[in-house]
């Protein structure tokens, strides 16, 4: 089980607000998040990292120029009996600086090929739930400081408990105020502030595999839920009007197994899961006999336009 690539995505020291004396507070160290998720995952299933995918503005607000859009995410987990925890073994908050991003526009400074981390879900049969905290604001005076205000969320976090805590605001609240404060954000336009909670579900097993989306009348972002070891990606591709391609996964594909499909762009035509939109950009079907045998060769893919098109695949 090669963990080592999330190890330096979870233990990454140059991210947005960090420094020497906050890392150190955190114990944020490659050789502690080693040790804490090679013990969390001494068995068959790899942990779940969440990702985020793409955001999509619908209205930035600005009535007479394009918006410059920042982001910021806290995680927590909460167990069977409702308690909640952090740590850096489970994914730290995380934020994006202002991009410049219209109405009815994809935010081009997310990337496909490098997924921001939001999350890591540890192979724990206690963990019920991941609540992530998403803010998306448009600035509305001088460009927002988020290296700071990560900094501040950073400081208030430290100041939490790490485990045992009563529910998932008790970790998410200092930390938005401390960032929300730092910001000013009372002065910006709010297009997203809200938690996104994915649940262990019956035999979901926290959607793992697909991709999941959190959307209102201001804003829609996208999530997948990949399996750190198991999960396969094909792609990105980028698709100019008219073309074909075709998605196809190293692995062979098998019935149960779980493909989705998340196109950012124009639409795009996948016979097999469906034509992907701006309005519904993404796709998933668990496997059968015959989808497994039609997909054998990959997923053929046909643009409309320009679009950027990544699938994955996750065993049973």
């Amino acid at each position: 089980m090669d963990l080592e690539p999330l190890v330096k995505r979870l233990a990454d020291t140059s991210r947005l607000g960090m420094s020497a004396a906050i890392a150190e507070k955190l114990k944020l160290t490659e050789d502690v998040v080693r040790g804490q998720l090679m013990a969390l995952c001494d068995g068959p299933r790899g942990p779940l990292g969440v990702y985020l995918l793409a955001v999509y503005v619908v209205d930035d607000t600005d009535l007479f120029d394009d918006g410059e859009i920042y982001w910021w995410s806290i995680p927590a987990l909460v167990d069977k009996q409702g308690k909640a925890s952090w740590g850096p073994v489970s994914g730290l908050p995380a934020g994006g600086a202002p991009h410049k991003c219209g109405s009815l526009e994809w935010m081009t400074n997310i990337s496909l090929q490098e997924p921001q981390l939001l999350a890591v879900i540890p192979p724990d049969d206690e963990i019920s739930a991941c609540v992530i905290r998403l803010g998306i604001y448009d600035d509305d005076k001088k460009p927002a400081d988020l290296g700071t205000a990560m900094a501040e969320g950073y400081g208030a976090l430290a100041g939490c408990k790490r485990e045992g805590l009563p529910g998932a605001t008790q970790i998410i609240t200092p930390v938005r105020e401390a960032i929300y404060k730092s910001l000013n954000a009372q002065d910006d336009d709010v297009l997203i502030d809200e938690d996104v909670t994915i649940r262990r579900g019956e035999s979901a097993r926290f959607n793992v595999g697909f991709v999941g989306s959190t959307i209102n009348a201001m804003a829609r972002a996208y999530y997948v839920v990949k399996d750190e070891v198991h999960t396969e990606t094909a792609g990105p591709l980028v698709l100019r009007k008219g073309e074909e391609a075709r998605l196809v996964f190293a692995s062979d594909l098998v019935p149960g197994g779980r493909v989705s499909i998340f196109a950012r762009g124009a639409d795009v035509k996948c016979p097999a899961l469906g034509e992907l939109t701006t309005d519904r950009p993404f796709a998933g079907k668990v496997l059968d006999a015959a989808l497994a045998k039609t997909l054998a060769r990959g997923l053929e893919v046909t643009g409309n336009g320009a679009a950027k098109v990544i699938a994955f695949y996750t065993p049973p």
